[in-house]
């Protein structure tokens, strides 16, 4: 099977353009993890870009893609509008191909009763009121004119659409009638519309009344129909779990989550470390720990004054955090990708389930004699905006990337469950052991849930590691 990626520039540098991402990094991330991944599947893969992408997806970041085709020139269309290069290359194919985009990684290759489809896509979509009111706002632009059957097709309440993040088939002619058709609609409409969601009316619900209109069958990845705003960060997302799923699509604002670009660091570190040492190379400034460049501390202002304590703890901990090797950094963030957050409906694997700290972690005790202001400036520190939450400790363990160090408010029960573990390999039925020694019976069941529900806390923030 041929598989084909789009990655147009439209002259953008991409070392400094995030394209959606919360920065350049992890766009590159995301396109090696892709790129990478299908190279483990296919033996042709091949890449259509521009010059800046050709820079850097393959001159620096040496992607090892089977065919590069530099077709796509800075002044393609309106830089918003990306599917238009992506439908040019649907229409240059000439043999049965999969379009793969660069936010879907595949762990596993797709079927061969799906790859060998006429025409395939990522799922189908059902339209809520969020697609409605997006074509409602397109249409009101007067350089819009959509044909019959797509206007026909829009004027419903749930407006019939499938994502594309992976398309293709071996009905070429069709392809080739959609694509030709898609790309007269972007040239007709889209140089006096510049709403980005163009993309989504004249690739994805186009493909779908097409379909309808032509009455062809389009066989989907995903087995389930999606709604247009449902696409959750379990069912895409979860990169921790690889394994277990058929294909992750870390589309629209998934791009910007804390938790899952960490996830996306972690896998590319584990997976493929050659190219993550590339990437963060060519970034050192958000990775000084594990590159050990450059001195880190704590820069003291006049505001932090009043927490003196908190800062001085900081800049304790970052002089202990000073031995710790490249090797180790690299290995915590193995264990941290490890690690599994347990169900606790499944109480038998869980009860079992071996825990340890996070061996670098520390906590600092908020002084009891802290005033109202200290207990503000703490807060706006920590960007904890809830101030209901009680501010009682503090764990922190070193980050890996530009953050320096992760910051966790932890609660007393939070504190009893790490003593415990302290630095030892310890069960969770020996620590609820421990915990529940001195508990009355009518009072174990709610202690016993409170302190499952903690330890799957402590577990998705990496102050435990599972084992």
């Amino acid at each position: 099977m041929r598989i084909v990626q789009t990655f147009w520039t439209a002259g953008r540098d991409p070392l400094k353009y995030s394209f959606g991402w919360a920065h350049p990094e992890y766009n590159l991330m995301s396109w090696a993890l892709s790129c990478l991944s299908l190279r483990e599947h296919y033996d042709e893969v091949a890449l259509y870009t521009d010059q800046e992408g050709y820079d850097v997806l393959i001159n620096k970041l040496h992607l090892p893609y089977t065919e590069v085709n530099v077709v796509y020139d800075k002044n393609l269309c309106l830089p918003q509008h990306w599917a238009y290069a992506k439908i040019k290359t649907y229409s240059m194919q000439t043999k049965p191909f999969i379009h793969v985009d660069g936010d879907v990684y595949l762990p596993h290759p797709i079927p061969e009763e799906i790859a060998n489809a006429p025409l395939i896509a990522q799922n189908k979509e059902i339209g809520t009121e969020y697609y409605k009111r997006m074509i409602d706002k397109i249409l009101q632009v007067s350089s819009v004119k959509l044909p019959k059957y797509l206007a026909d097709s829009v004027m419903v309440d749930s407006v019939p659409s499938y994502n594309m993040g992976i398309f293709g088939g071996n009905e070429l002619e069709f392809i080739k009638l959609y694509s030709f058709n898609s790309l007269i609609l972007f040239e007709k409409g889209g140089c006096g519309c510049s709403d980005g969601n163009l993309n989504i009316l004249f690739e994805q619900i186009n493909f779908a009344a097409m379909c309808v209109q032509e009455k062809k069958m389009v066989t989907t990845l995903i087995d389930k129909d999606i709604t247009d705003n449902g696409y959750t960060d379990t069912d895409f997302c979860s990169l921790d779990r690889y394994n277990q799923h058929k294909i992750f699509h870390l589309l629209g604002g998934h791009k910007q989550r804390k938790d899952i670009l960490e996830a996306l660091c972690r896998l590319c570190l584990i997976k493929y470390p050659n190219f993550f040492d590339i990437i963060i190379r060519l970034f050192p400034q958000n990775h000084r720990r594990l590159l050990q460049q450059g001195e880190i501390g704590v820069i003291t202002t006049v505001a932090d004054n009043i927490i003196h304590e908190f800062i001085e703890f900081i800049n304790i901990t970052e002089q202990y955090w000073k031995k710790i090797s490249k090797e180790d950094l690299r290995n915590i963030e193995k264990s941290k990708a490890k690690s599994t957050c347990f169900s606790s409906s499944d109480l038998e694997k869980c009860f079992n389930m071996n825990l340890r700290c996070h061996p670098y972690y520390r906590y600092f005790c908020v002084p009891s004699t802290w005033n109202e202001m200290q207990i503000k400036r703490l807060r706006e520190y920590l960007s904890c905006k809830n101030d209901e939450i009680p501010l009682g400790y503090v764990g922190i363990i070193p980050s890996v990337n530009s953050n320096l160090r992760y910051y966790y408010i932890l609660q007393q029960m939070d504190i009893e469950i790490l003593n415990v573990i302290s630095k030892n390999t310890i069960s969770v039925s020996q620590v609820m052991s421990q915990l529940l020694f001195n508990v009355s019976d009518n009072d174990k069941d709610g202690y016993l849930y409170h302190i499952l529900v903690e330890i799957k806390l402590l577990i998705k923030n990496h102050i435990i590691l599972t084992i």
